[in-house]
């Protein structure tokens, strides 16, 4: 029978429970982000309905909570991860537990568990009843494979084009032979069938879509999970896992495209943590009232929220009572064959006289090298004579009014080119004087709240896609006050000030931070043990970012120390689990105020790889844009991009009649350029020592003499050119 005709009487027969649903309404939904680039999945597993006697107030129970869940969460998808309909009298126990989905026209996937097949009515009855069913998604992609509503499920994009991936796999109910365990797996043909199809994904967009799996019985890596002190949730029962590892997990982890896998089965546990770095595992909280054994957790549902264009999801469990085990996950760089940076900040000295097209010309160079995020920062800006600016038109007390709107322009511009934005709050250059007071602070916070809602009121609703999060413009370092329990305690206290504000008001923009670190006033363990006291009383959300700038640039770190800092620094946000963990990769040589070389800065984004799970730049718009440095730098690392690798050639001694004359004024270093095709620039070393960086500008013609005003004859000098990559030449002595 046709299925649009089939789920047409289907209504028809039942009208009477859902009078709101209109045939039109009976097509095949499809699932696509919202224009905020947002997607939300409720998870309901082990309902276990029974029909008859006391069972029934039961089951009413378990359809009530569903129902009820779904009117608060309000979410896109319904994914029901087995163990649902457990004994006889199953057709209208099936009709019961549509019934929610269908009266407020909620997509819904059904999955299988163990006990779905004690019922009277077989799976693949079940799942013919299913396919009569409006809103229902639950089909079986290959019949070749074992098991029943083995499916894929595209979530397209909100301006088209499949954008993520749910793959449905039926793990079975119990096995012939029980010396591999008293529970069944998802067999070797259902995994080659995910391979298969996630290969013609991969094809079909171009890139390696995120996805998502959903099975009722877990495997054997839950166990490990359920161990980790950085878990998130209940652990109360031994996770009922087949002994036999089909390699399921270890074929999502292959090429990177699974990010979370969804269970149920184990009615007291309801975790979440992540496997080796790679891969989140989760539970689902069991939603039946009728109990299988001694169940202690309160009934309820995982919700999961998914982003479009982003590899990340955030999860917590919700109940009547409430929100609970609040988790983020966001797929690590570790997976990448090379790691490149998603965003740059930028600056009001850049862009304030930028028009349209300008804006556009600097988005469609950072978009052509995988960047998708700006940080626009400060917006509101007290300067250390204490005049007040904005970079938009604010109506706060004592601002100086302002010729442009910089923010708006921004924004604007971003929501053309399809970028993020971070905003900037406030900020005080008082602050870098550090005798301030904890009523001086937190006056701050409280008047960055106060422009985080005039940003808000005036761009949120005209820029509803650009305009993404807040960026907190306190740069907080390793200094040795911090290293008190009580300034801890009121740095997280400041920042909460904050935070509780923007959690409130703005629930859906993430919070980014960036603080720095020096390795000459303490070790990377005391640095992490810091924000370990700050993170515990600090109120941060799911999506928030802790972006530590690397501090090569600025000198407060080496880039061999970068991984030992950025390791325990990584230790102390597992402790926080609603947070991302990011790098801000400096790309200047503040030593001279210079780019710094291509090879430096992707050194910089290895030494970070195993830990973070973004990458973003100070600054790229300011030191490697086409249109403010030379093309090289922009060029070489598009190169790096496309190879994967910064190799570049020996460059030949490219300066002759090297001169060196001793005067009143020090030591004058002369000259000539041989061929300047391929040079970015010139090092100057004093017995060894790089001491000067002449690097060529846009239309600068490169200098040929650097003065050493402390130089006297007893130093040996030598000059090198280089390459945007970092490769030099011989040297030449003077």
């Amino acid at each position: 029978m046709n299925t649009r005709v089939d789920r047409q009487l289907f209504l028809l027969l039942f009208l009477p429970l859902w009078v709101s649903v209109s045939l039109v309404s009976a097509a095949e939904p499809v699932l696509r982000f919202h224009e905020n680039g947002r997607f939300k999945i409720i998870q309901f597993t082990d309902l276990h309905l029974i029909s008859g006697g006391s069972f029934d107030a039961k089951t009413d129970s378990s359809i009530l909570l569903m129902e009820k869940l779904i009117i608060e969460e309000r979410p896109d998808l319904a994914v029901l991860t087995g163990d649902l309909v457990v004994s006889g009298g199953a057709q209208e126990l099936w009709k019961k537990l549509v019934h929610p989905f269908v009266k407020h026209r909620l997509p819904f996937v059904v999955l299988f568990g163990n006990h779905d097949i004690e019922s009277d009515m077989p799976k693949e009855k079940v799942l013919a009843f299913l396919k009569t069913v409006p809103y229902n998604l639950t089909f079986n992609a290959d019949d070749s494979i074992d098991g029943v509503g083995n499916c894929d499920i595209p979530i397209m994009g909100s301006h088209g084009g499949e954008n993520w991936i749910l793959y449905m796999l039926d793990s079975h109910a119990y096995p012939e032979d029980d010396r591999f365990g008293a529970y069944d797996w998802v067999k070797p043909n259902q995994i080659q069938w995910y391979r298969n199809e996630r290969d013609v994904h991969i094809a079909k967009a171009g890139r390696v879509l995120p996805s998502l799996a959903f099975y009722h019985i877990p495997t054997l890596e839950y166990a490990v999970v359920c161990r980790d002190s950085n878990t998130v949730g209940s652990t109360l029962e031994d996770v009922c896992s087949p002994t036999l590892n089909t390699g399921l997990t270890a074929a999502f982890m292959e090429r990177g495209d699974v990010l979370g896998t969804f269970v149920g089965h184990d009615h007291n546990n309801d975790f979440i943590g992540t496997y080796r770095d790679r891969i989140a595992l989760a539970y689902g909280r069991k939603t039946g009232y009728a109990a299988a054994y001694k169940e202690v957790l309160e009934r309820g549902a995982r919700v999961i929220n998914i982003y479009e264009d982003e590899r990340r999801f955030d999860s917590y469990i919700r109940t009547l009572s409430g929100k609970e085990g609040v988790y983020s996950f966001e797929q690590g760089l570790a997976i990448a064959n090379h790691p490149i940076a998603n965003g740059s900040f930028i600056q009001e000295a850049l862009v304030a006289r930028w028009d349209d097209a300008r804006w556009q010309e600097e988005f469609r160079t950072l978009k052509a090298i995988g960047m998708k995020y700006l940080v626009l920062a400060p917006t509101y800006l007290v300067d250390k004579q204490k005049h007040v600016s904005t970079l938009y038109p604010s109506m706060l007390s004592g601002v100086t009014p302002r010729d442009r709107d910089i923010v708006d322009a921004c924004l604007r511009n971003a929501e053309k080119a399809g970028f993020r934005v971070f905003l900037g709050l406030n900020f005080d250059e008082h602050w870098w004087q550090a005798d301030f007071t904890g009523d001086w602070l937190n006056r701050q916070m409280e008047l960055g709240n106060r422009v985080a809602d005039e940003l808000y009121d005036r761009y949120a609703e005209k820029y509803p896609r650009a305009f993404y999060g807040w960026y907190w413009v306190w740069e907080v370092a390793n200094i040795d006050v911090l290293h008190k329990p009580e300034s801890q305690l009121a740095l997280a206290k400041a920042l909460n000030v904050n935070l509780d504000h923007i959690n409130a008001r703005y629930p859906e923009m993430p919070f980014m931070l960036a603080p720095y670190m020096n390795h000459q006033l303490g070790s990377a363990a005391e640095y992490a043990e810091i924000w370990r006291q700050v993170f515990l009383h600090a109120h941060f959300k799911a999506g928030d970012i802790f972006a530590p700038q690397d501090c090569v640039g600025a000198g407060g770190l080496e880039l061999q120390q970068v991984p030992e800092w950025f390791a325990a620094l990584g230790d102390a946000v597992k402790t926080k689990p609603e947070l991302r963990f990011w790098s801000d990769a400096e790309t200047f040589d503040q030593r001279f105020w210079t780019s710094a070389p291509i090879g430096r800065f992707v050194e910089q984004m290895e030494a970070v790889k195993p830990y973070v799970s973004g990458i973003i730049t100070f600054a790229y718009s300011h030191y490697y844009s086409p249109k403010d440095g030379i093309d090289d730098f922009h060029r070489a690392y598009a190169d790096y991009i496309g190879a994967g690798a910064t190799d570049g050639r020996l460059i030949l001694p490219l300066v002759s009649d090297a001169k060196r004359t001793q005067g009143k004024n020090g030591v004058t270093l002369t000259w000539q350029p041989v061929d300047e095709a391929d040079i970015a620039g010139y090092y100057i070393y004093r017995d060894g020592k790089r001491v000067a960086d002449i690097q060529r500008r846009k239309s600068q013609t490169l200098a040929s003499h650097f003065v050493d005003k402390s130089g006297d004859s007893s130093y040996a000098y030598t000059i090198t050119a280089y390459d945007a990559r970092g490769v030099e030449s011989e040297r030449v002595t003077f």
